[in-house]
């Protein structure tokens, strides 16, 4: 018997905070129907698990890993680097696609290819040259499409917006590569090193709640008083339901999970509607938007000090009964803290991000370089806390918190120096002799930001398709490159009409 596919989060799109679901399954059938009340990131077996019998017999020892190893700095800069060839993707459809019409089927065609393709290719054919691929063609971009005519940008006004690109492409990235992963991560030919981590550890997989708790609070604000409270249900209401309903549903059909994830009864829809509900009400003790900083580093630290206590110890332990509510999800409860805080921070870098949003262009330069300065300052971190706490996604500790955050700075500041920098058309303003900008994002972005619920639902109910019919497990390489190729065609197509036809559901 295969151990269970375990479960990842969801995210909200805009302000209207619509909430995606999903599941991938590997021959269980009976889960099949259940896609809605599944959870759509990082689907897979996780890596330090195998089969249910090898799992009894491991030791714990073997299960925990040595958390203070420098394998975890590793594996946290190794993510990173995977994590570039969806933007990439957008990156090259920007710059070679921009010349055609923006809801031509042959413009979305080709962004798809330029998407897709290397994506596929790098991720299950040569991913031992994804490194290379990630490294030289970002450099090489970032030099070829450099402004060469600084002197005749000194009087151009950038404008950033309240909702900058960026924080879309972010979503784009994360929601792209959630489609390919929860798929992929069923065939073979994924690689091992990608899976989420049992206990310890940075994997391109570990990335995917964190992810989705940066980009609900970068579309977030700060409670100010008791009256913005109002519109909090209708954001907590939906995700504790969908939680509900899927725990109520798995019991029903006992269908067998990974309890080491979130728990017996909790999953990420309930870990993100707590992580809303608390984060906001968290944010009533902010006075200014200045607090939010020194309030999430607070609580994280407090949550490491009781981790490093011995609750850590507690949460990973396979020996200890799961008798009552709060042992038998651990897991998911001793999380909130960390997701609370990482949710406060994403606040906090989306008032600093957006405090200037119209900018000339030294202006915006400088703002790239305090964003770098940033970006390496949190890496700095990261490799501190990978050595002292080690990094661990089941418990949202320090290490796990500052590498979600570093790794998004870091992929902000790849699209803010292409899309807001690079990527922009200058027109002249009403003769004061000043050039305002233009920028817009690929079709294949504004496709998959428009209806990411339908995208995603799509996605694993053509998932559970492909398990059933297409048995992943025995696929060759070349087999499951193409399959995922027109997995994503067809995903990616339908979002498209609608976005051609402007309907938006969700």
């Amino acid at each position: 018997m295969s151990w269970p596919r375990s479960s990842s989060p969801v995210v909200g799109s805009d302000s209207n905070f619509f909430y995606d679901a999903c599941n991938t399954s590997a021959q269980c059938y009976l889960s099949a129907p259940l896609h809605i009340f599944q959870i759509y990131l990082g689907q897979g077996t996780c890596r330090s698990l195998g089969t249910m019998e090898q799992y009894l017999n491991m030791d714990q020892e073997v299960l925990v890993t040595n958390k203070k190893s420098w394998n975890s700095i590793k594996e946290s800069v190794d993510s990173l680097i995977t994590s570039l060839p969806v933007l990439l993707g957008f990156v090259l459809s920007r710059m070679l696609c921009a010349h055609l019409p923006r809801l031509s089927m042959r413009r979305f065609l080709l962004e798809y290819m330029l998407v897709a393709i290397p994506t596929l290719i790098f991720f299950m054919v040569c991913n031992d040259y994804l490194h290379l691929y990630s490294i030289a063609v970002t450099v090489g971009l970032a030099w070829y499409l450099r402004p060469r005519q600084a002197l005749g940008l000194q009087n151009t006004k950038y404008e950033v917006g309240k909702r900058p690109l960026v924080f879309t492409l972010l979503r784009a990235v994360c929601n792209c590569g959630t489609g390919v992963a929860i798929l992929a991560v069923d065939f073979p030919a994924f690689p091992f090193r990608f899976r989420k981590s049992r206990t310890f550890g940075a994997s391109l997989m570990d990335l995917g709640i964190g992810f989705f708790v940066v980009t609900m609070g970068l579309v977030s604000h700060r409670a100010r008083n008791f009256a913005d409270l109002k519109k909090l249900p209708r954001a907590v209401v939906p995700l504790l339901l969908l939680g509900l309903a899927r725990t109520i549903v798995i019991s029903q059909i006992n269908y067998v999970q990974d309890v080491h994830e979130y728990g017996l009864h909790m999953n990420a829809f309930f870990i993100l509607g707590l992580t809303k509900l608390f984060g906001t009400l968290f944010s009533l003790l902010a006075s200014s938007d200045a607090q939010l900083l020194g309030l999430p580093l607070g609580i994280l630290s407090i949550h490491e000090l009781i981790l490093q206590l011995g609750l850590c110890d507690y949460v990973m332990s396979d020996t200890l009964p799961r008798i009552g509510f709060l042992s038998s999800n651990r897991e998911g409860l001793s999380s909130l803290p960390g997701c609370v805080a990482l949710y406060l921070l994403s606040i906090y870098f989306s008032k600093w991000y957006t405090s200037q949003d119209h900018l000339n262009y030294k202006q915006l330069c400088s703002k790239l370089k305090r964003l770098l300065l940033v970006a390496v300052a949190l890496w700095v971190v990261v490799f501190l806390s990978a050595y002292l706490f080690g990094i661990a996604r089941v418990t949202f500790n320090f290490g796990y918190v500052t590498w979600t955050s570093a790794v998004s700075v870091v992929i902000i500041l790849i699209s803010a120096y292409f899309f807001e920098l690079v990527f922009v058309q200058t027109r002249p303003t009403f003769g004061d002799g000043h050039k305002e900008t233009i920028s817009s994002l690929p079709t294949y972005v504004e496709s998959l930001n428009m209806n990411g619920l339908i995208y995603f639902l799509l996605s694993n109910f053509l998932t559970g398709m492909c398990n059933i019919f297409f048995d992943p497990n025995n696929r060759t390489t070349v087999e499951s490159v193409f399959i995922l190729l027109a997995y994503m065609l067809i995903c990616s197509t339908t979002v498209f009409i609608m976005l051609k036809k402007r309907i938006r559901i969700a």
